[in-house]
């Protein structure tokens, strides 16, 4: 007689996001990322909700993918970003849920933003630099405990010819980039100028195509991901100091850092320029920016979250 043996398998805990997804934005491919790093677990069952003003074309990382009614009460956890909260707060939900709320932008510690308010509100934080950390839990207004993942990326390799001097970045900041693109045209060189939305594989081309990347941040930003693309596809980058690239920008090493006005980025630009004529100092440079894209890998970032999640249940008691 045979015996049988039956091992309990336990169900996925099952997590839910939302998102208000009308203008594409680095904070949403984040949030994508994340969503992905929970779908990567056998231990952990992802679902997505949108706002019905939502977008459905290439700018959407969730295209394909299948969405649920927002019901909190159905889920084991809830992970929430930005103006999420408002979202969450409005439904029903369980008294003492836990809840990951990923902050990406130093912006959160201003009483002045519409964001602040939800600094009171319980909830595992997860922040996406060192920067963003210090700038929240230096409010005394943080309910609950705080860790930092700094953000990773997986870029496709890309082979493509150098037909460009520099790429300028300029969705954020038009009039400067408007006024960098006039000055360096005038000099002969061949620029590209994004000054609006674009997909990721155009962008990524574009950098590819591009010996040097002129970024222009927010005067504030949480991390500032497309200094780390820049860091992979072209020979320089040039990207101001906007706090929250503090911890993988460095000045000299893996990037050039100038004053934020345009005399300061117009020299920068003319600095790397004479750089690119200098292979050994290119060749330090490079080896910079690939151990900078090596600390800051998709998979580093992923396996610090999922250690993190596997750990909800206790850390929510802390």
């Amino acid at each position: 007689m045979f015996k049988r043996f039956y091992q309990k398998i336990s169900s996925p805990k099952r997590v839910l996001f939302y998102r208000d997804l009308q203008r594409y934005s680095g904070g949403h491919q984040k949030v994508a990322d994340y969503f992905e790093h929970v779908s990567s677990s056998n231990s952990f069952l992802p679902c997505i909700s949108f706002s019905d003003a939502s977008r459905w074309d290439e700018f959407n990382p969730w295209q394909g993918k299948s969405v649920v009614e927002y019901r909190p009460a159905d889920y084991d956890y809830v992970f929430l970003a930005g103006l999420d909260w408002r979202k969450y707060l409005a439904a029903e939900r369980p008294q003492n849920q836990p809840l990951i709320n990923l902050i990406q932008h130093v912006r959160h510690a201003d009483p002045a933003e519409d964001v602040f308010e939800y600094l009171g509100q319980r909830a595992i934080r997860i922040c996406v630099s060192q920067q963003v950390a210090d700038a929240i839990q230096n409010t005394g207004k943080v309910s609950g405990p705080v860790f930092t993942i700094p953000n990773g990326v997986d870029l496709p390799e890309l082979s493509l010819a150098k037909t460009y001097d520099l790429v300028i970045l300029g969705i954020k900041q038009p009039e400067l980039a408007a006024a960098i693109d006039d000055r360096l045209g005038a000099l002969g060189l061949r620029v590209l100028l994004v000054n609006q939305q674009v997909p990721r594989k155009q962008w990524f081309e574009s950098l590819a195509a591009s010996r040097i990347a002129v970024l222009l941040p927010n005067i504030t930003e949480g991390f500032y991901l497309p200094a780390l693309e820049a860091m992979n596809y072209c020979d320089l980058v040039v990207v101001p100091d906007c706090i929250g690239n503090r911890g993988f920008c460095k000045e000299g090493q893996n990037c050039l850092m100038p004053a934020y006005d345009l005399e300061s980025i117009l020299e920068n630009v003319m600095q790397a320029l004479r750089l690119l004529q200098n292979e050994h100092v290119l060749t330090v440079f490079k080896c910079e920016m690939s151990e900078t894209l090596h600390a800051h890998s998709l998979v580093k970032e992923r396996t610090a979250f999922l250690t993190l999640l596997a750990d909800v249940e206790k850390i929510w008691q802390m």
